[in-house]
């Protein structure tokens, strides 16, 4: 087995993460000062950004690992520098591996610009809802690759951020593919593609090691903390649910990259360690309380509703007024359409409630970590609303129902933003533990899918 230790206790110390045009400066050193690095040229984005990728290593086997899937989930950035920058240094620990290591630091430069003052900024969850941008579904590289089913599916619209994943992916056996996201509070969730038994124990090691706990989710748990992904495959669950005869079904736009990779390796391997940004010490306390998990999910379900009725109301109220067309507009449309017309959902399925989940009784953690997750996720479309009125207003100028729309959210997301902080102790992770969780699940991981592999080819040898 090989010692990950060697990588993985020397992460440093970070206190912020890096932009974009930080991580390509560093990328361009990198493939300068280091003859095992190929700096890749993916192609540019719509806004006129490269796509910089890395090939490191020339081993047996292919890994693809990218950051910011979503734009506003800045840690996998920090992973893919300091992973590469570990790669090219240990010669030795790289042959180790076997790897040619494919590794994408931003796959949405684009987006992930439009995050910078969360970047650069204060990690509160203020902030990032000062700054919130979150690409659109139809713009999101990952989930627009070309796929036809019949007269079902005749998908291909591929994004330049699709395009650049398709240049290292085509003709290309891939074994391992991480997808760096962060969900935005609480704890861990290991998203595997597969049932896997051996990395059950080193990953809750990882997350233990960091002081970082496993989320209690419900859904189809494989072991605590590791889920089966079901959004990894959004073209099996449109086929399942529209031959299931359900409707209407949400609109996909092409298949993951889990489904695209497997056209070339059906036994390819993902795992997405799904950390988080901020948590509470309290959602440790497993200790058990009268309320089941179902009445702590009316509160989620009242929250919820709230924030998204503020929403969508104001932005009714200045849809006439919106005559400029921007990011957030995109963004904000797509939202409001999903909460006024809800379909069947098959990008991210919702999980399938037993009375058996919803009738057991709850924890502190579990109780705190459900509500509070709720009382700020419900930040996040408001901060979007207000940067699309403040578009609208920066191009052509306020009118009374901008004035009096802006003000509302921005009233709304004040008196949220008090409560936060009356109610809880919201704390950013420490950015070295979650950068050492998300690696050690990276490298484990990947010789999980090697080995895998190597039981295939021996078996059939036989």
């Amino acid at each position: 087995m090989i010692d990950f230790n060697k990588i993985l206790s020397k992460v440093p110390d970070y206190k912020r993460y890096l932009s974009v045009d930080e991580l390509d400066k560093s990328s361009n050193a990198l493939a300068k000062e280091h003859s095992n690095v190929e700096l890749l040229h993916l192609g540019k984005t719509k806004g006129g950004n490269e796509i910089i990728g890395l090939k490191i290593g020339s081993g047996k086997y292919n890994a693809l690992v990218y950051g910011f899937p979503n734009p506003e989930e800045p840690v996998g950035g920090l992973v893919c520098e300091y992973f590469a920058n570990a790669l090219a240094e240990n010669e030795e620990f790289l042959k180790e591996t076997d790897y040619a290591w494919y590794i994408i630091k931003c796959i949405d430069p684009d987006g992930a610009k439009l995050n910078d003052g969360f970047i650069k900024g204060e990690l509160t969850p203020y902030n990032f809802t000062a700054n919130y941008y979150r690409s659109p579904l139809f713009k999101t590289g990952e989930e627009c690759f070309p796929y036809r089913y019949g007269d079902w599916l005749d998908l291909n619209s591929p994004t330049a951020e699709t395009l650049a994943l398709m240049k290292i992916m085509t003709g290309r056996e891939i074994h391992f593919i991480s997808s760096l996201h962060n969900m935005k509070f609480a704890s861990i969730t290991y998203q595997v593609s597969e049932p896997c038994p051996p990395l059950y124990a080193p990953l809750a090691h990882l997350a233990k090691e960091n002081g970082i706990f496993l989320r209690k989710r419900t859904g189809f748990m494989f072991a605590p903390g590791v889920q089966w992904g079901g959004y990894f495959t959004p073209i099996r669950n449109y086929i399942n649910a529209k031959a299931a005869g359900k409707s209407p079904i949400q609109q996909i736009y092409g298949a993951y990259v889990f489904e695209y990779a497997l056209q070339t390796n059906p036994r390819a391997f993902m795992m997405t360690p799904e950390c988080c940004t901020w948590y509470d010490k309290k959602c440790f306390d497993d200790t058990p309380i009268e309320e089941t998990y179902g009445e702590v999910m009316k509160y989620v379900s009242t929250v919820s509703k709230e924030a998204s009725k503020l929403v969508v109301d104001t932005h009714k109220a200045v849809k006439s007024s919106l005559t400029v067309a921007s990011p957030f507009k995109e963004m904000m449309d797509e939202y409001v359409d999903g909460v006024v017309n809800p379909k069947v959902g098959v990008i991210d399925p919702d999980p399938v409630l037993t009375p058996e989940d919803l009738n057991a009784r709850s924890t502190v953690g579990h109780k705190l970590e459900s509500e509070e997750r709720a009382d700020v996720y419900k930040f996040f479309y408001i901060g979007g609303n207000i940067r699309m009125i403040d578009y609208q207003i920066k191009a052509k100028g306020s009118n009374a129902e901008l004035k009096s729309a802006r003000e509302r959210l921005q009233n709304k997301l004040d008196e949220y933003n008090d409560n936060l902080k009356s109610k809880y102790d919201c704390r950013h992770w420490p950015l070295k533990n979650l950068v050492a969780m998300n690696l050690g699940s990276i490298l484990y991981s990947a010789e999980y899918a090697k080995n895998k592999t190597l039981w295939h080819e021996t078996f059939h040898s036989m």
